[in-house]
């Protein structure tokens, strides 16, 4: 059972507190750093206003392609630039108190304050999560503001005789903080790691999409297990005492998440196999759009119309897929239309042929072809085929245009299109 414990004295700490105040933030010397104080943080301010360092806006574009991870960063130092100015004001006067020997405790915490201000938020930046962003800043300005009073090694110990028994185990509260925040440190870098690798392997020349996804996945996956590794060796697990434990849950886990490691493993197959990498166009259930990811559990499929399908890629595997680019990104597209029986058939096929070349994504060559389909009831049924070489901006769009220019190339050459009909007659009792 565990058995919180304290083994500091709390009289001794609270004697310890109540001498530092009296000796460093009671007197008349602290009262005067603390004018120059307000005197800095007045004069940063009109500075900010004069150049509008603080003004509200869009950050200046950097023009590296870096930007992402720049930009906000920026943007950041633009809305804490009144603790920037205000902190290198504090820190020439910290300089100056210091020369001459004057007493200076008051300027070096206003100090610290400030810059570890701004150091806490380009921080927060970093970090995806609101909330954690918020929790390591709070902890880096904590942290400078400690080290600036002079008490963070007397903070330190009071942390660490704080903690609890478990069996003959003892944890501390500063172990657990220290473990805690090693585990935002490595996650944070493994993910920046992550993202600049899969940055580098996007450009790598001599990669298919498919194994780009594919040793991207695996990098992230290694990156971000190594952090979890180094966290828990450095907090003192032992980790050869969960190999057994992991092995038993493995089992129980494995029977219950069935489906997602099916989902797994095919999506590692889709990438080894390449029968479908990202970019292709696929056509699935009466679904037609282009793969835009293909992620550990499901694939992304967009469509033109601004939808995206997440299929799971134990799907793709099982059930029939037509990759309209498996081969070749070039795809032969029909357009059917009939024409009366009065007209001749051979100039509609001709004006139809040079209706669809003329039109926008329709390739020379192949030249696109036109025949005849059958002999209907009310019409000669004719389609012309032509190829394009970007079914990934749709097919739908290039066929109706296509359509939309033989109408009229018909109409300019008097070349009809029936419509159906029927001839009714009313026979008069015998």
């Amino acid at each position: 059972m565990a058995e919180i414990v304290f083994s500091g004295d709390t009289a001794e700490w609270a004697d310890r507190i109540q001498g530092w105040v009296s000796q460093h933030l009671l007197t008349q010397a602290a009262l005067v750093q603390a004018l120059l104080v307000l005197a800095a943080c007045l004069a940063a301010w009109a500075v900010t206003r004069v150049l509008r360092l603080g003004a509200k806006g869009a950050a200046p574009q950097t023009g590296w392609r870096a930007d992402q991870r720049i930009e906000p960063m920026l943007r950041e130092l633009r809305h804490c630039a009144w603790a920037g100015v205000c902190g290198a004001l504090l820190l020439l006067c910290d300089a100056a108190a210091r020369y001459f020997h004057l007493p200076h405790k008051v300027l070096s915490i206003a100090v610290s304050v400030a810059l570890a201000w701004v150091l806490a938020h380009i921080a927060g930046t970093l970090i995806r999560s609101r909330f954690v962003g918020r929790l390591v800043a709070w902890a880096v300005w904590l942290m400078a503001l400690l080290h600036a009073v002079g008490v963070e090694a007397q903070a330190l110990e009071f942390l660490d005789d704080l903690g609890f028994t478990m069996g003959k185990s003892h944890v501390s509260l500063l172990l657990i903080l220290k473990g805690v925040a090693l585990f935002v440190v490595l996650m944070q870098a493994a993910r920046m790691l992550s993202s600049m690798t899969d940055d580098k392997l996007q450009n790598a020349q001599g990669l298919s999409p498919s194994a780009q996804v594919l040793f991207a996945k695996g990098a992230s996956f290694v990156l971000y297990a190594l952090a979890i590794t180094i966290t828990l060796s450095t907090i003192g697990v032992d980790l050869t005492s969960l190999t057994v434990f992991s092995g038993a849950v493995g089992v129980g886990v494995g029977f219950g998440l069935q489906k997602i490691f099916s989902n797994l493993v095919s999506g590692v197959i889709l990438l080894l196999d390449k029968s479908l990498k990202p970019g292709d166009v696929i056509e699935m259930g009466g679904v037609q759009g282009r793969i835009a990811q293909i992620n550990a559990r499901y694939s992304a499929i967009e469509t033109l119309d601004g939808k995206a399908y997440l299929i799971p890629n134990e799907n793709l595997i099982g059930n029939e897929v037509i990759n309209l680019s498996y081969s070749d990104s070039r795809l032969l597209i029909r357009a059917e239309v009939g024409v009366a029986y009065a007209g001749d058939p051979r100039v509609a096929m001709e004006l139809m042929e040079l209706a669809a070349a003329k039109t926008a994504r329709v390739l020379p060559e192949p030249a696109p072809l036109a025949r005849i389909d059958s002999f209907a009831d009310s019409s000669v049924n004719l389609s012309v085929g032509f190829w394009i070489e970007d079914p990934h901006n749709g097919i739908a769009n290039v066929r109706g245009n296509v359509l939309l220019a033989i109408w009229d190339a018909f109409n300019e050459n008097g070349v009809s299109i029936p419509f159906p009909q029927r001839e009714v007659r009313l026979l008069k009792d015998a």
